[in-house]
């Protein structure tokens, strides 16, 4: 399928004016496309349209009936709750049916509100004229032992600093470097005689940035997030603090383990994945574990755990407790997404404000939608605002890094 006759079903596909084989003919397209290319065509068509889109009764009942079977297929949905959503009133689900297999194949949204509520009009999704820009540089700062602050830029290359016997620098592929200079019997001498120095190592909102320690473990920190640590590992345990989020492949030692410090919480590991996030604005410490083993503790409490599980600590209550991981949403942020999964509009900011730099956030209405889907963190805050507007009847307006929301 070519990309003008994709844009022109797409077009028929949202109006409602598709027919059913070429209904057919699209879904199939999008199945076995690339979902990158086909998220850019579909944003261009949306970003034309600017409008929410109409269903008729029929034509919702259509759209809906073909695509129940393909979504009890991909989610195993019993025929019992098939027949539960079926009998449930078309308002909004028309427009989760028109955008269902859109939001699977190229990150547009799903909209999860299964009760009835008025249609848009079709002038409600305005435009947004401004924007929350991302910085064009990344731009993390190394503060080193001493106080002195370097800017670290994706331009930059080379030797950033010299200290303890250590060699910074920025590698081609952009992380920072710790290189040792010293000889072990060299460093192990002088331990006793001067504190081995600590760097911290920060990003800044919009974007996110690697990181090699001493050691050799790898660390991709993300947005508005720091980390501190020795610029060499030399007691019986390998120490790092973190403020935000970040996602390790810690280097295996077994003489000296390797902990995280995260808003009281302790995570310690041998030489394993995971992911920790611990913003001092969120109200929980979670650490996912993707392969080997990590143990988790606070206040006495203990939790180990396998593969595919996470630790969540509540820092109001101090209470642990343990569940099953949805992997690809918690790692979505490394490989460059946003990821919801039945969020509310609330959830959904919190999120993209760790992002996009958005510092106040005015609610004006009662809002009852749950979202999901994917998005990439490339894109603007408006073509974000902008998919939502078209499936939810939910505006947005920006004054300057405050985002106004209204039913």
């Amino acid at each position: 399928m070519d990309t003008q006759q994709l844009r022109r079903l797409l077009a028929q596909y949202f109006d409602n004016t598709i027919s059913r084989s070429d209904c057919e003919l699209l879904l199939q397209h999008l199945d076995e496309s690339d979902s990158a290319q086909l998220s850019a065509i579909i944003d261009d068509v949306l970003k034309v349209r600017h409008r929410a889109v109409p269903f008729e009764q029929a034509q919702q009942t259509r759209i809906y009936s073909r695509l129940a079977a393909d979504i009890s297929k991909r989610r195993e949905i019993t025929p019992r709750s098939r027949s539960t959503a079926a009998d449930k009133p078309f308002g909004r689900w028309a427009r989760i049916a028109a955008l269902w297999l859109a939001a699977i194949a190229t990150a547009l949204w799903l909209h999860l509100q299964f009760n009835s509520a008025p249609s848009l009009p079709q002038q409600a999704a305005a435009t947004i004229p401004d924007d929350i820009v991302l910085p064009d540089d990344n731009q993390a700062v190394l503060t080193l032992a001493d106080g002195k602050a370097l800017i670290v830029r994706d331009s930059m290359h080379g030797v950033l600093a010299n200290q303890a016997g250590v060699t910074i620098r920025l590698t081609a592929d952009g992380s920072i470097q710790y290189e040792s200079t010293v000889t072990h019997g060299t460093h192990t001498a002088k331990v006793p005689r001067q504190p081995i120095p600590y760097n911290t190592f920060s990003t800044p909102k919009g974007h996110s940035h690697r990181l090699i320690l001493p050691d050799g473990t790898r660390v991709w920190l993300n947005t508005a997030s720091a980390i501190r640590f020795p610029v060499q590992f030399t007691g019986s345990e390998r120490i790092v603090t973190l403020v935000g989020e970040a996602y390790f492949e810690v280097a295996h030692d077994e003489t000296k383990p390797f902990r995280v410090l995260a808003e009281g919480s302790t995570i310690q590991v041998l030489g394993t994945h995971f992911n920790v996030s611990a913003y001092t604005d969120d109200t929980q410490v979670v650490t996912t574990l993707l392969e080997g083993a990590v143990n988790v503790s606070k206040n006495g409490q203990h939790i180990a755990l396998r593969p595919g599980e996470q630790a969540i600590v509540d820092g109001r209550t101090g209470r642990m407790w343990q569940s099953t991981a949805d992997t690809q949403s918690v790692m979505a942020w490394k490989n460059g997404y946003f990821r919801f999964d039945n969020e509310s509009i609330e959830s959904i900011i919190n999120k993209v404000s760790k992002w996009y730099d958005i510092e106040k956030v005015a609610y004006h209405g009662q809002f009852g939608d749950r979202f999901t889907g994917t998005f990439q963190r490339s894109k603007s805050i408006t073509q974000l605002f902008d998919h939502l507007e078209q499936i939810a009847p939910i505006k947005f307006k920006i004054e300057g890094k405050e985002v106004v929301i209204m039913k």
